[in-house]
């Protein structure tokens, strides 16, 4: 009996290692776990011949840019992942940033938000999502229609389930705006201005009085200059609607261009947007 529970031990034991091996194998290949554990931005395309998503996961500020496409045709010319590399440089812009790891899944519908949050919130209850997922993806992968393994679609289902809805920037883009045309188009013609509201968590005086004089300056309609219950080490835009268009105005006007939206398009508010001046703020942009 002695020996037999031996050998038992000894199989578990080389069942286990195993386990570690493979596991450790799969993370040294995989490229979702590379960007994630060297924080860079890890870049998920949506490929459909109409309307596109690409959702853009920054790990270090746990926010994610979604950026669909609606009038923007992928077509099927190119590999997958040339067509998803072209979405991406689209989407290059402020707080958008460069290029970082792009995987890709072409499907055959418009992608559904909706249903992808839906799977994100209920994988770790249901299990079964992820697997008939990761099966349906190891079935794309060897007609090019994917470049996801079964370990990547668990790392990327693993980091976005973490996040809530408000941490989703929605963002549209059509092929014809770029860059000129996006300032153009801001530049084109007077606008309402933009309701906002001014905290001040850095502890330095009169920082939000300051900041809302240099903001009416600009146009904008500041409604509340207070200061902020607690300091704060970073500083935080809020927009209460998925219209991100006045908030990153307000960035702008702020010089924090790199700085990511937090949308809470849930929350009552008479302003759009809020601002929370922690103590990285660098109130020099102020005296431009």
């Amino acid at each position: 009996m002695e020996q037999s529970s031996g050998k038992i031990e000894k199989l578990m034991l080389a069942a286990g290692l195993a386990a570690a091996l493979a596991l450790s194998a799969a993370q040294r290949f995989s490229p979702a776990a590379a960007a994630l554990g060297e924080g860079r931005d890890l870049r998920l395309v949506l490929l459909a011949e109409r309307a596109p998503l690409l959702l853009i996961y920054h790990p270090v500020s746990s926010t994610v840019n979604a950026v669909s496409f609606p009038r923007v045709k992928t077509g099927r010319g190119g590999s997958g992942y040339q067509r998803a590399g072209e979405l991406s440089a689209l989407a290059a812009g402020p707080g958008l940033g460069a290029p970082g790891e792009i995987l890709y899944i072409s499907l055959s519908s418009a992608p559904d938000l909706g249903a992808l949050w839906s799977v994100l919130n209920g994988w770790r209850s249901s299990p079964a999502k992820l697997a008939a997922a990761a099966v349906w993806a190891a079935r794309l992968r060897p007609g090019g229609r994917t470049n996801i393994s079964a370990f990547d679609l668990f790392t990327i289902f693993s980091e976005l389930s973490r996040l809530s809805s408000s941490d989703f920037i929605l963002t549209e883009i059509s092929r014809s705006a770029g860059p000129a045309a996006a300032v153009s188009a801001e530049q084109a013609g007077p606008r309402p201005a933009v309701r906002v509201e001014v905290f001040n968590a850095s502890g330095r005086n009169k920082l939000a009085a300051r900041a809302a004089k240099h903001l009416r300056a600009a146009g904008f309609d500041v409604l509340t200059v207070s200061s902020y219950a607690k300091i704060e080490k970073h500083t935080v835009i809020h927009c209460f609607s998925s219209d991100t268009e006045p908030a990153r105005r307000l960035r702008a006007a702020l010089g924090l261009e790199e700085l990511e939206i937090r949308v809470k398009a849930a929350r009552k508010s008479v302003a759009a947007v809020a601002v929370i001046l922690g103590t990285d703020f660098n109130d020099g942009s102020l005296e431009k």
